[in-house]
């Protein structure tokens, strides 16, 4: 299995190999979704981004329900600051897969960066619901919360922070 090969190929070193073989096996399956994922997030890892959107953006042409593209696609946004572009895709993603909390907390984050603070709450307010143990998402919405000026907000998620990580001299701060 080339896909297989290519992961093994890419841990020991050998990204030349990798690479063609992250390719053939699109080229045998275009829609061979852990192919094109896995290339995109090695294209990534080797500061190519423009090269991980290409194969992320040619992944949903094909199959636009994708939300697991969708997911890497808005991160890959986020992380090179194109943050409209980003929350444009996290909302697509958030969508798609609307049971993962992490996809959702990521979108409030961008929404948060974009100064859209009743949206990214509701995202967040939506990720920790599905995920009520994640210490980020508390942490996000008492930032979130904090910077609103709503002071008896932020001491809430502060205190369910507490609660997740208690005796963690960081979080007590």
């Amino acid at each position: 299995n080339r896909l297989n090969l290519a992961v093994v190929q890419s841990q020991v070193g050998r990204a030349d190999l990798a690479e063609q073989n992250y390719l053939g096996a699109l080229k045998i399956d275009p829609d061979f979704t852990p192919a094109r994922a896995n290339l995109a997030q090695f294209y990534a890892e080797r500061s190519r981004p423009a090269e991980a959107e290409q194969v992320l953006r040619e992944g949903l042409r094909r199959q636009p329900g994708l939300g697991e593209l969708q997911y890497s696609l808005g991160l890959l946004l986020a992380e090179a600051q194109r943050l409209s572009e980003a929350a444009e895709a996290l909302e697509k993603a958030a969508k798609l897969l609307p049971q993962r909390a992490r996809v959702q907390y990521n979108y409030g984050l961008a929404l948060q960066r974009l100064g859209q603070a009743k949206p990214a709450e509701a995202a967040l307010l939506q990720a920790q619901r599905i995920d009520p143990a994640d210490p980020a998402v508390p942490y996000a919405l008492a930032v979130l919360y904090a910077q609103a000026g709503q002071r008896d907000k932020a001491l809430v998620a502060g205190e369910r922070l507490q609660q997740l990580r208690p005796g963690d001299p960081q979080v007590a701060q």
